[in-house]
């Protein structure tokens, strides 16, 4: 376990600060009725930058620290998916682990383990419309036998506040290596979330990552009283 934990800090701690363009396909199932129907397909630029992950419109290259929803304000979304996750799980104290023995994954032959976060050692925020809750959780990860390069995590959170109004929360998490920067780094590929609510009522959503690449930016700090001459003083 501790081989894995220095493993995948060492990929975070090479890992530049990324962008990539998300592709989420949302699927809903009215109270346990038949198949999921399509709700919509949303286009999201994400940037994963000092552990945090920052969203933006599609096509939009500013990014700023703000809650999801005012990207996307109806419908399930989650974030955490595509970098938070594994941070919070291997680099911090708060899991407990559990070997659970060889298998074969996504064409891997890896090693499994289990893991449980309490609520206490929790970063998982639940919100569902004004209502929001920090929540437990558990789940399972796979790295390869060889490499010890995770990949697949999946996580439940099924211990929920029955004031937040959702019953359970799956997610998944498959990764691969990508090249950025002209060197090779583990990144997500793909994820789902599932979310079923209190009246039964089922959410998926299906999430790409598409077009990685480094992020880069620039700073500009002002001194002093604007000119009246410049364009832009307001």
């Amino acid at each position: 376990m501790q081989r894995i934990r220095s493993k995948v800090a060492q990929h975070l701690s090479q890992l530049p600060n990324y962008t990539c363009h998300e592709v989420v396909d949302r699927l809903v199932r009215r109270l346990n009725f038949g198949s999921p129907d399509r709700r919509d397909t949303l286009e999201l630029e994400v940037a994963f930058l000092g552990n945090k992950e920052l969203y933006a419109k599609s096509g939009e290259v500013r990014f700023e620290e703000q809650s999801i929803r005012n990207v996307v304000p109806v419908g399930a979304i989650g974030s955490g998916t595509f970098g938070s996750h594994v941070a919070a799980l291997f680099s911090e104290d708060a899991a407990s682990f559990q070997y659970v023995g060889p298998s074969k994954k996504d064409g891997h032959k890896t090693f499994r383990y289990d893991f449980h976060v309490p609520q206490e050692k929790s970063q998982f925020l639940i919100r569902n419309n004004s209502t929001e809750a920090i929540a437990g959780y558990k789940g399972s990860f796979w790295v390869d036998a060889e490499t010890l390069d995770p990949v697949r995590l999946e996580i439940k959170v099924d211990h929920i506040l029955s004031q937040i109004g959702i019953r359970w929360i799956e997610e998944s998490m498959r990764y691969k290596i990508v090249k950025l920067r002209n060197s090779d780094f583990l990144l997500p590929r793909d994820s789902e979330m599932a979310v079923v609510d209190e009246e039964g009522n089922y959410s998926l959503n299906r999430i790409a990552l598409q077009n990685c690449r480094e992020f880069t930016g620039e700073s500009v700090v002002t001194y002093g009283a604007s000119s009246s001459s410049d364009p832009d003083a307001n």
